[in-house]
């Protein structure tokens, strides 16, 4: 069975790369599929367990032909930039400058030239594609259909200690990346179940995609990934009666009901099951105050660095130097990696983007299944917002939070330019009332 689910996302992925240049949003929606696409492909083909990157470059190459197709095409004349990809730029400028004080400058090149292709692939480019509502509901449609193909192939596959097996060392298994394939699945999650609200409820649709929502739940389980269910749970309690209530401009009480139903659910589910230890709060609890114990331990190196250090930072990735490791609290990181100067960049990006998420979501102008689309958007950036405070660097797997946080300004200057412009040209051609 899962052989022949993963023929049908082969062909599906060659068809959906033959409509990239006509259609950019396909280009996002698999540059958010990738890592989790290329965890399930590898377990049947030796081939991409060997050469890793080639899903990579395939999927940077449709990103790369979508945006130059649309230059030919003189699709971003007169852009607007977003004010987070100009913060943005001017944190990952700053993450290389200061290569020249770091505490461990081969470790700050080495994380830079690592990540490089992937912040500007994921992060620069990827979000470049949805400058528009058609190709953000392209792309949200692209997630679903092609995404419920990756997660039904995540259940069906072998999961060893947490994630997928897809090799074989020395009879000891070689596991892809559980937390990416568990994001992926709550980002299929999140479109499933939010996009309920954009159109009629309870068809067929409707029931299909709440089958998908509980495929999401249990990929997202079975790979031990807590950080992941809890912060979907938690998100899914609060955007569904803001998208039902703000964005679709429907009553909340269904969402409120569901809402309730599930948390009913979970309970009987907890009381009835016998949790293994990873799962028991007393274990979340400990390895959460690892974390912290991890941040503290940097923290104390940046602290005796004195004030230049307070402002400046340490230097990017130097936190490697002294626990080998990043300490998986990204704020905290960024506060001791880039001190004072990239703390602020790293938080003004954020409430720029909170600020422009709300005010999208509920601009009476746009179509309702646009502010929906949007509200999905919205949902999965606050989604990896809350995992950076236990998992992912500055430089790494929380770059997923700039890429939808860039997609949230690219969405804002030109959905709300347009809007603006039709306002005017609404205004400009009332007829006046002449004076008697």
């Amino acid at each position: 069975m899962l052989q022949i689910i993963i023929y049908i996302i082969l062909i599906s992925l060659v068809v959906l790369a033959a409509g990239v240049l006509g259609k950019p949003g396909i280009a996002v929606a698999l540059a958010w599929s990738m890592i989790a696409l290329e965890s399930v492909l590898q377990q049947s083909n030796q081939f991409l367990v060997s050469n890793s990157s080639v899903i990579n470059f395939f999927i940077a190459g449709l990103v790369g032909a979508a945006i130059g197709w649309g230059i030919i095409r003189g699709k971003y004349r007169n852009l607007r930039i977003p004010k987070q990809l100009w913060l943005y730029l001017i944190l990952i400028a700053y993450c290389m400058v200061s290569y020249f004080w770091s505490q461990s400058p081969t470790d700050t090149y080495d994380r830079i030239k690592l990540q490089l292709p992937y912040i500007i692939t994921f992060c620069l480019l990827a979000p470049m594609c949805l400058i528009n509502a058609k190709q953000l509901n392209t792309a949200i449609i692209v997630l679903i259909y092609f995404g419920i193909l990756i997660v039904i192939a995540i259940n069906l596959s072998t999961i060893g200690l947490r994630g997928i097996i897809i090799d074989s060392v020395q009879g000891k298994a070689v596991e892809a990346n559980p937390l990416a394939a568990a994001s992926f699945s709550a980002y299929v999650g999140f479109a499933s179940l939010f996009s309920i609200w954009g159109k009629q409820l309870w068809n067929f649709n409707s029931l299909l995609k709440l089958c998908f929502v509980g495929l999401c739940v249990l990929a997202m389980y079975s790979s031990g990934s807590r950080g992941q269910v809890i912060a979907f749970a938690g998100i899914s309690a609060i955007f569904l009666p803001l998208i039902a209530g703000v964005a679709a401009k429907r009553s909340t009480i269904l969402a409120i009901l569901a809402i309730g139903i599930a948390t009913f659910a979970v309970v009987v589910f907890v009381e009835q099951t016998e949790l293994t230890t990873r799962w028991q709060y007393q274990k979340m609890l400990e390895d959460q105050i690892g974390r912290f114990d991890m941040l503290r331990e940097v923290m104390k190196h940046w602290i005796s660095a004195g004030p230049t250090a307070w402002i400046f930072g340490i230097g990017s990735s130097s936190s490697f130097k002294y626990l080998n490791a990043y300490p998986h609290i990204v704020l905290g990181e960024t506060l001791v990696e880039e001190g004072i100067v990239g703390l602020t960049l790293l938080v003004a990006i954020i409430s720029i983007t909170i600020r422009q998420g709300f005010r999208l979501m509920s601009t009476p102008s746009l179509p309702p299944e646009v502010r929906v689309n949007i509200g999905i958007i919205f949902a999965i950036f606050t989604f990896n917002l809350l995992l950076s405070f236990k998992q992912g660097s500055l430089l790494g797997s929380a770059s997923t939070v700039f890429c939808f946080a860039l997609i949230i300004g690219w969405l804002h200057s030109r959905l709300l330019k347009k809007t603006q412009q039709q306002n005017k040209h609404y205004v400009a051609i009332q007829p006046t009332t002449p004076q008697k």
